[in-house]
């Protein structure tokens, strides 16, 4: 096989963007993907003319000027994408216990429409927003600022926990549900979520936020048409099974199908687990092994993507974010009974011109451990009771969804499903976690992973380097990359092609 500089193992955001900055910089760079799609959790897949999502339901920061747009005119995928703004004032829309919160556009409209449900509590939301721009302005690599003199060990947001900080600044409680009502995307616990983690994931999102039409495959695409435009390569159904060695370094990595890969440099954007399991515990300390096995990864999802009969339910240009009770932390701590206790409701978009449509997805936390009597099966194989399982489950959400959206309850023509499993077997976690390790604010070193490793030739990327979300996956892959090309370098190369704007 031909040699390469650098093997990527794994073509989600965090393994294509790590690839391209590299292609970009002049490395030979070849992607290995052992799906027939690229993309991980930007995956989409069309049934009956619509066309759904897996996991990105929208992007943040893309004004002109913001941090995400800076990264994709960087990469030169800006024009790979039709994007549409969402709605300016109420963009996420959180209904608590049957009362509905919008999230305005900005800091100024957030804050407006704040105060239109909690008139009284104007000094508890300035001092939220004022919180919130600190601490995202103190992380010089979430901003790209040059030169970087950011370190982990001198942010205190880190172990400051989300919840004890939102009891200190106000006593309402509905406000501090409120307030981290998107925790729902990042999948964190009241006890461990710091305040660090909230802040630039609600920053990224509240500046500005758009859904690219035709879904999250689209931006998965351009990257690959990005990197193949640099020289570099993406192929697809190449699982990796073992890495070979010479010494203390890899030296090929064999694919199922038998082929064999060489290159000077290897990174991994698989979990680190699951990194370990292939590469072999044995080449790294045993004490760095039990660190990450147990580490907890945030809970799984289950899907509900229905095809109405009538193109008839409009557009939403909101996520919607149903809570069954006043609290937003308990959704990941039900029964059979209680299930589920929430959902995320949003209409994926073909047509910037679209109002009405006839595709919608329903979203809602699901623990793997559900499905144990199936965690020896694949796609496709797991038996008739596995169906019946499902279609159970689906129309307990679609009863939930239904209460809140009653013109659904006849015009279901159809609908598909998506369960732990399916996230396990798609994006090769071991528990199907969407947001991979949870951070916690009680021990923030424990879960902080390095992308260097005992291995000379072996980097990591992805999620579980820095922070859940496609901005923090693209900060990843610079964290990544900087141990190659150098982390100051690369961010001042990166201003000075963004300066040309």
């Amino acid at each position: 096989m031909k040699k390469h500089d650098i093997v990527v193992i794994g073509s989600g955001l965090g393994g294509l963007s790590t690839a391209l900055i590299l292609a970009i910089n002049g490395y030979k760079v070849c992607v290995l993907e052992k799906n027939h799609q690229i993309g991980g959790t930007l995956q989409t897949f069309s049934r009956k003319g619509c066309c759904y999502d897996t996991g990105l339901h929208y992007l943040g920061s893309l004004d002109k000027g913001q941090i995400l747009y800076k990264f994709f005119k960087y990469f030169g995928i800006l024009d790979m994408l039709e994007l549409r703004r969402m709605d300016n004032d109420g963009f996420d829309i959180i209904n608590l216990g049957g009362t509905e919160y919008k999230y305005g556009m900005g800091y100024e409209n957030f804050e407006k429409q704040m105060l239109i449900s909690f008139l009284n509590e104007g000094e508890a939301i300035k001092k939220y927003i004022a919180k919130m721009k600190e601490v995202s302005d103190s992380f010089d690599l979430y901003n790209m600022r040059y030169p970087v003199t950011f370190s982990f060990e001198s942010v205190e947001a880190l172990s400051e926990n989300l919840q004890e900080y939102l009891e200190s600044i106000t006593d309402d409680k509905a406000l501090q549900n409120v307030l981290a009502g998107i925790n729902v995307i990042y999948a964190q616990t009241p006890k461990d979520t710091s305040v660090y983690m909230h802040a630039l994931i609600f920053n990224y999102y509240i500046n500005s936020s758009y859904r690219v039409l035709g879904g999250g495959q689209k931006v998965a695409d351009a990257f690959a048409t990005a990197i193949e435009n640099n020289g570099g390569t993406v192929i697809t159904n190449k699982e990796v099974v073992k890495f070979n060695y010479e010494g203390s370094k890899i030296s090929s990595v064999l694919t199922k199908d038998g082929d064999e890969f060489f290159a000077d440099k290897y990174i991994s954007n698989l979990h680190p687990e699951v990194t370990i399991d292939l590469a072999g515990e044995e080449h790294f300390r045993k004490a760095y092994v039990n660190r990450i096995k147990r580490l907890k990864n945030g809970i799984s999802n289950f899907a509900l993507h229905i095809k109405l009969k009538e193109k008839n339910f409009p557009v939403n240009q909101s996520n919607y974010h149903y809570y069954k009770e006043d609290s937003v932390w308990g959704v990941a701590t039900y029964d059979e009974k209680n299930w589920p206790k929430n959902f995320l409701l949003y209409t994926p978009e073909e047509d910037a011109n679209q109002t009405t449509t006839d595709c919608i997805s329903a979203f809602t936390y699901m623990k793997i451990e559900e499905l144990d009597k199936w965690k020896d099966t694949s796609v496709e194989k797991r038996g008739n009771d596995y169906k019946e399982w499902k279609k159970m489950k689906a129309e307990k959400l679609l009863e939930l969804v239904s209460e809140q959206f009653p013109q659904l309850k006849d015009n279901i023509e159809s609908y598909y499903v998506s369960t732990p499993l399916t996230y396990r077997d798609y994006i090769g976690t071991k528990d199907g976690a969407m947001y991979g390790i949870i951070r916690d604010s009680r021990n923030p070193n424990e879960s902080q992973i390095m992308p260097k490793t005992r291995i000379p030739n072996l980097l990591l990327t992805g999620q579980n380097i820095n922070l859940h979300g496609s901005l923090g996956v693209l900060i990843s892959s610079v964290v990544t990359c900087g141990e190659i090309l150098g982390t100051n370098e690369l961010v001042k190369q990166f201003n000075e092609v963004v300066n040309e704007d």
